[in-house]
């Protein structure tokens, strides 16, 4: 089978010469450059069908020259699906081709520390060794002194260093107490027939609260996290009411450093209305994701280019694909070049510039400039953003060939090859492995690689027995109207030979309870709801023992260990009992059982191997 990725650039890592032993590879990848010439480029591809990717595991990644097999670092991100990461190390010319095995063998490989995060009570930093390279703010920041209370904030990056250790980034400048750094509010919007700001703060309509993280990553190829955001509508007719939740995925990249002059790293926010009613954002000249600069870049010492050619004087209300700030921090010219990502709606965007030649640098992307748009309950929109963060002057040549490297990224093609004692349940072909367990035929529908469960159908499970095992699934909830609750919000679940359920359902946003989404049906509830929105897809990966019976008396529990989307939420749990309506324990094996309960989901990528 052989299936082409988009790759999305991310991170470095290293290749050493060093001989290791791998097993049977579950993967030849080829990587191919394209038009263009790539240079240390991060590259991705996901990993569905590819019976590999627990979190618990560590990818081994061989690159082919010639004779020889190099070990690459590589990192896994774990989701829906998995993710492999690496760096296309060195110069890779257009029109060139990288060729890697992916396997389960653990390669010798130099242990570089990569990029790490560290966080506290009040702030999360990414940093490389000693280097800082950004702070999130997650704590409310008090406004300066004398100020109003509106302006306290959390939610935002800063400072952001450059590769020598100047500070980028300003919060409160007396001109505009509610700049904060790098930051993404809206502007002039309407909800529910009243004006909402959530950008100039004073006003009292809107804020933006930090909720919590979602995930925090340290690794070889690359650092992050992952933040769920509330944008909150100050004075509606019944309070406060969280209009947007939005998540901040921001990553930061094993390229460059201080001895190169430069980082890159990645702002992805996802935003989705929440309420009954729909946000119109209205046309207006700025809004959405700003920076405003260190206070030490203003006149001579500061200057704008875009893609286009563009400058201070005109570049304000133009479009671009990206834009470079910079200015005089410690003595030496830095900067920060922004990137558009050619999927972003009203791609290339337009900016808001601040022209006048005695101000300090301000830069937005400012989609709404070019007309109002609404967000509907229960839609994502995205936006997605990459920053060069250099020192000296912009180089145009340079620039340009980073811009390839995210717009234009190489491309991925993957031949899998199945492993020794893993089985492809369900791959997006058919429905083979599955059954009703009777003469009836499967009623859920197969819909472009995942399968469809259709309300009164009936429950599929596998054709196969099995005992101990490993197992990876995907699925997603349907977004559904606020005034339908409780069990009724995507119900289903994993049942484990008929006995052990893994429940599913839209449980976004509430407390783990032992009948939520995660849960050990009726037994226990997850560690954490680590629930995403409904409509987005999510992963269970599981390891299952079972019970132990010498004749008819069971003499060993059943133990259970869960990740959803990447977080552990039992561990090695020990299973007194059948769970709800699960079938009574016994010594023989049973199938795996996916649960139609009356709602519509969808399952997709489902692989399982006996232990």
């Amino acid at each position: 089978m052989i299936r082409l990725f988009p790759v999305f650039i991310l991170s470095s890592c290293l290749l050493l010469p060093h001989p290791v032993t791998w097993g049977k590879p579950l993967a030849r990848i080829t990587v191919e450059a394209g038009d263009y010439t790539r240079l240390d480029t991060p590259v991705s591809l996901d990993l569905s069908g590819v019976p590999f990717g627990f979190p618990n595991e560590k990818p081994s990644l061989i690159e082919i020259k010639g004779n020889r097999r190099v070990p690459v670092q590589a990192q896994l991100e774990p989701g829906s699906p998995p993710r492999l990461w690496w760096i296309l190390s060195g110069e890779t010319p257009a029109g060139g081709k990288r060729i890697y095995e992916l396997s389960r063998s653990s390669a010798i490989v130099s242990q570089e520390p990569g990029v790490q995060v560290t966080k506290n009570d009040l702030v999360l930093v990414l940093r490389k060794g000693e280097q800082k390279i950004l702070q999130y703010n997650h704590a409310i920041v008090p406004a300066p002194e004398g100020q109003s209370k509106l302006y306290d904030r959390g939610g935002f990056i800063h400072p952001l260093w450059s590769p020598s250790g100047s500070i980028l980034t300003n919060i409160h400048p007396k001109d505009h107490y509610h700049h904060l750094g790098i930051w993404m509010p809206w502007t002039h919007t309407e909800f529910e027939g009243k004006p909402v700001d959530f950008w100039n703060l004073k006003e009292g309509q809107g804020t933006v609260r930090f909720n919590r993280f979602l995930s925090t990553t340290s690794g070889p190829v690359y650092g992050g996290f992952q933040a769920q955001q509330d944008h909150v509508a100050l004075k509606t007719s019944s309070g406060e009411k969280v209009v947007l939740k939005e998540i901040w995925d921001v990553r930061v990249y094993n390229v460059g450093g201080p001895e190169k002059g430069y980082w890159i790293w990645d702002f992805v926010s996802t935003q989705r209305c929440v309420a009954n009613s729909p946000l119109l954002l209205e046309e207006y000249r700025y809004g959405g994701f700003g920076y405003r600069a260190t206070g030490d870049w203003k006149g001579e010492t500061a200057a704008y280019l875009t893609s286009e050619g563009k400058t201070r004087k005109d570049g304000h209300a133009t479009r671009a694909r990206w834009c470079d700030t910079a200015g005089v921090s410690d003595g030496q010219w830095k900067g920060i070049t922004f990137f558009s990502n050619p999927r972003n709606f009203r791609h290339p965007e337009a900016m808001r510039i601040w022209p006048e030649f005695e101000q300090e640098v301000f830069f937005n992307w400012a989609p709404v400039q070019t007309g109002e748009f609404e967000m509907k309950p229960g839609r994502d929109h995205v936006f997605r953003y990459r920053q060069y963060v250099h020192e000296g002057k912009v180089d145009v040549e340079k620039t340009e060939q980073l811009w390839s490297d995210y717009a234009h990224p190489p491309k991925i093609e993957m031949e899998t090859a199945q492993p020794d004692g893993a089985i492809i349940l369900f791959g997006g072909a058919d429905f083979s492995h599955w059954t009703t367990g009777s003469d009836k035929k499967v009623g859920w529908e197969r819909v472009g690689d995942a399968m469809k469960v259709v309300p009164g159908s009936g429950s599929v499970m596998t054709k196969q027995d099995f005992t101990d095992f490993k197992m990876h699934a995907e699925f997603k909830t349907p977004q559904l109207p606020p005034n339908v609750k409780g069990q009724g919000r995507g119900n289903s679940g994993i049942y484990i030979q008929r006995r052990y359920e893994v429940q599913i359902l839209d449980s976004f946003g509430l407390e783990p309870k032992n009948n939520e989404c995660g849960s050990l049906y009726r037994f226990k509830a997850p560690d954490r709801n680590v629930c995403s929105m409904p409509g987005r897809w999510q992963s269970y990966d599981i390891i299952f023992h079972a019970a132990k019976f010498d004749g008819g008396r069971k003499v060993k529990n059943a133990r259970i260990t869960v990740w959803q989307n990447g977080v552990l939420i039992h561990n090695d749990v020990e299973l007194e009992n059948k769970t709800g309506a699960g079938r009574q324990e016994g010594p023989e094996p049973g199938p795996i059982l996916l649960q139609e309960h009356g709602n519509e989901g969808w399952f997709r990528n489902i692989w399982i191997e006996p232990l």
